[in-house]
């Protein structure tokens, strides 16, 4: 396996805990799944903690938040506004067009 740098195990990390979401993973799971070192997992997961992308499930595995799962719907919520203002615009011109 190739080594990967620091950003690049961060995201690697983070889909092994997509996969692994129901589970959870413990930090040498988490680090055999991605390969690399246990330390250097705690120091991403701590990352990750820091922004509420990870929490904890009730036997200390690490798993994504529901704010990491809530992003999707944020975009979600983009697209929908998008296409309102995008309809929006098209009325009005479609409006001054007559």
């Amino acid at each position: 396996m190739k080594k990967m740098n620091s950003q690049e195990r961060i995201i690697a990390e983070m889909f092994a805990l997509c996969e692994n979401h129901i589970a959870g993973v413990a930090n040498k799971e988490l680090a055999e799944k991605v390969g690399t070192t246990a330390t250097n997992v705690c120091r991403d997961l701590a990352i990750f903690e820091k922004f509420g992308l990870v929490d904890r499930d009730t036997k200390g595995r690490w798993r994504l938040s529901p704010k990491f799962g809530g992003l999707a719907g944020q975009i979600a919520k983009s697209y929908q506004k998008a296409k309102l203002l995008l309809s929006e615009e098209e009325a009005r011109y479609a409006s001054a067009m007559q």
